[in-house]
Parts: C-alpha cells; structure tokens; sequence
C-alpha cells in the first residue's frame, strides 16, 4: 500500500479521530482556518487533519511527556540523507 498525505485522505483521518473519541471544531482565522480536536483535558490544533490525527497519536502515546526525547530524530535524518 502506499499512501500520499493528500485532501483524499482527509475523511479518513476525521473519521479516526471521532472514533476515538474526539469532538472536532473549526477555528476560524478570517482568511484561512484551522481544526480543533478536543478531549478531556486536551486541545489539539492543526491545520488539517492528517496532523491533528498525527497530533492525537502523540498526545495519546507520550501525554505531558510529548517532547521528552533527548536525541534529535529529525536533525539525525537529514543529516544521514545529506550528509554534513
């Protein structure tokens, strides 16, 4: 299988997030918008909804420890693409 973040794969990433329990809202900027999933205690923002379903799944697996990797993933994968 191969999947492309496209608009397609909108609905499907919705309708994960309302399986599990979210309530999804707009947040409306005038010129532009962005989704709002909201449990329990938890707001989640994003500007479409493949992120904030990216968004769940962090909050899920790490809650308040979201950002308590101490090894940079992100700058350790380009550097191993592109080199130094």
């Amino acid at each position: 299988m191969k999947l492309t973040d496209t608009m397609n794969t909108y609905n499907p990433a919705l309708g994960i997030i309302l399986e599990k329990g979210y309530k999804i809202n707009i947040i409306d900027h005038e010129e532009s918008f962005d989704w709002l999933a909201t449990k329990d205690k938890n707001e989640l923002i994003a500007s479409d909804p493949l992120k904030l379903l990216a968004l769940i799944l962090i909050c899920e697996e790490k809650g308040e420890e979201w950002n308590s990797y101490s090894k940079n993933f992100y700058d350790e994968i380009l550097k191993d693409f592109y080199g130094e």
